[in-house]
């Protein structure tokens, strides 16, 4: 399991059942350098949004993922971790 999924499998531990900005995962773990890692986690969130793992909320519910990179979205966890 890489480092990133860990974390973000950590924030929704912390978090429970609510909604949390994905990036905030990045910032805690990279706080000069954050924007560098966003692809990656883009890439996460889509694999694990595949597998129906988490769920994502936006301010307009009909973007589609590939549209999100210039909208602000939370995302949740629908398994335990």
């Amino acid at each position: 399991m890489d480092i990133l999924k860990t974390a973000l499998l950590e924030m929704c531990r912390k978090n429970k059942k609510a909604f949390f900005y994905p990036e905030d995962i990045l910032k805690i773990m990279f706080p000069e350098d954050w924007d560098q890692f966003l692809p990656e986690l883009k890439s996460l969130l889509e694999e694990l949004l595949q597998e129906g793992e988490i769920v994502l909320k936006s301010k307009d519910p009909k973007i589609q993922f590939s549209e999100l990179s210039n909208y602000s979205f939370k995302i949740k966890c629908n398994t335990k971790p």
